[in-house]
């Protein structure tokens, strides 16, 4: 693809659409970067594009520069416009940041593109360290932390015996027209985003466009306990690969008979185990997670043995069921990063320990019931804080719950409470099942004051190289 001469508009200047607009620019593009935000909510994005834009636009868009484009580039997050519209009225091409970046990648650098409702960050990160592990050159990113794909174009990765993995979320796929991994997998499918895709329908439409361009060459990963991924996949020409932690498949990813490890069932090959004591990560939702990496590795090249090395070498990402301390045989976990109610209860599914969660914070809609289904067998104790907490009290009285629920009035107080409830042999687990803005400015910011908090009960901290140890 060439972009010199070409007029782009880059649409959204966060951290991609900087990246995007610097990457157009430097080969040749006149590029206008344009924002709903006015300058002063900017931050630092400006200064990036000062001298490298030949037009900024900021406060609203300009109709007339998308009708007169050659290529629109649509950051991550930003939904269809009537601007967008007004484009390819006009003829012009809207894309993805994920379709850019796709299309200057090398054939012999297999992309793995990893998406779902919920555990898509452990997954790619995950792979990433397992494909780390072989010694070949690896990009890890996309969705993930702070390293969009567009990235990868001018990394080390991206030339013959490179690997590429990526996060890709089902805004990113929406503006996608050829994007082809060589190994997609679509890890699950709930209900969230419906304020944007309106139907559950056409929420997994999105995600499972990962399949969509993919031919008889390339892999689909699917989970086997999730028709709507499965279904996404039988659509596809790509070879399907499945995997459950509940059942057994023919091929792809399963439990081993004895329960202890992970078996991988290839094409052509025969049967190959991975110990789950390899495992740095809690919850069956992780084994499922697990399976899809190490599927998606394997496809892709990289050995039995890095599998393992890998796996044994790598630590969770933060927020993210995360063993955080310990007071006595009290384990303490920060799974600030589980906001919806579904993420919650697949982290709680055959939680190994008994736990007293701690729960709430800024509804978003949809029945509780699935989370305190999962508690009955797992749940010592309920401790709520912030707006949900009536929501979420009434919704597990009328459950039934037969464990005590208190309230709390911030995070110390939470975490003083559930250690009340909590004996020798059991876990606290922050894990809120809501957005975090009635309190904190996100996630990241409530796992934070989770973890501060464990000081006030007499907690030792658990330093990131031990938070592989089992519960």
């Amino acid at each position: 693809m060439d972009l010199r001469g070409k007029r782009v508009v880059v649409v959204g200047l966060a951290q991609t659409g900087v990246a995007v607009a610097r990457f157009c620019a430097a080969r040749g593009a006149r590029v206008t970067a344009t924002d709903r935000k006015p300058l002063a909510e900017l931050g630092d994005a400006a200064a990036a594009l000062d001298g490298v834009v030949d037009r900024l636009e900021v406060g609203g868009h300009d109709e007339a520069s998308f009708r007169a484009a050659d290529l629109v580039v649509m950051s991550p997050g930003v939904p269809e416009l009537p601007e967008t519209r007004a484009a390819r009225a006009a003829g012009v091409e809207v894309i993805a940041e994920i379709e850019l970046a796709y299309r200057f990648l090398h054939p012999d650098a297999p992309l793995i593109a990893i998406t779902g409702t919920n555990g898509k960050s452990t997954t790619t990160a995950l792979a990433g360290a397992l494909c780390a592990a072989s010694g070949r050159p690896t990009f890890c990113g996309g969705n993930l932390g702070n390293m969009p794909l567009i990235d990868a174009v001018d990394s080390d990765a991206n030339r013959p015996g490179g690997l590429i993995v990526a996060e890709v979320a089902g805004f990113m796929l929406e503006f996608c027209t050829s994007f082809r991994p060589r190994v997609a997998a679509c890890l699950n499918i709930t209900p969230d985003h419906l304020d944007r895709y309106g139907t559950l329908e056409r929420y997994a439409s999105m995600k499972t466009r990962v399949f969509r361009w993919q031919t008889r060459d390339d892999v689909g990963i699917a989970n086997a306990n999730c028709p709507l991924t499965v279904d996404g996949l039988r659509q596809s020409e790509a070879q399907p690969l499945v995997f459950s932690s509940t059942g057994e498949v023919d091929r792809g990813a399963c439990i081993a008979p004895g329960g202890d490890a992970i078996a991988l069932r290839l094409p052509g090959g025969g049967e190959e185990r991975y110990p789950l004591a390899d495992l740095p990560l809690v919850g069956r939702h992780n084994v499922e997670n697990a399976m899809a990496a190490y599927l998606a590795a394997r496809v892709a090249g990289v050995p039995p043995d890095a599998v393992r090395a890998g796996a044994r070498a790598f630590r969770p990402q933060p927020h993210r069921m995360e063993l955080v301390g310990r007071r006595g045989d009290i384990l303490y976990y920060d799974d600030s990063k589980g906001t919806n109610v579904a993420a919650v209860a697949a982290s709680l599914a055959g939680f190994p320990r008994p736990v007293v969660l701690i729960a709430g914070g800024v509804d978003k809609g949809g029945s509780y019931e699935p989370l305190l289904a999962a508690l009955d067998d797992v749940c010592k104790g309920l401790v709520l804080l912030g707006e949900a907490a009536p929501l979420i009290r009434a919704a597990a009285e009328e459950h039934g719950a037969r464990y005590p629920i208190v309230d709390a009035a911030d995070m110390r107080d939470a975490v003083v409470r559930a250690t009340e409830l909590a004996d020798g042999g059991d876990a606290v687990v922050l894990s809120p099942a809501c957005a975090s803005y009635d309190m904190f400015r996100n996630f990241a910011e409530r796992g934070h004051a989770f973890r501060a908090a464990l000081a006030a009960v007499g907690a030792e901290p658990v330093l990131p190289a031990s938070a592989q140890e089992s519960p």
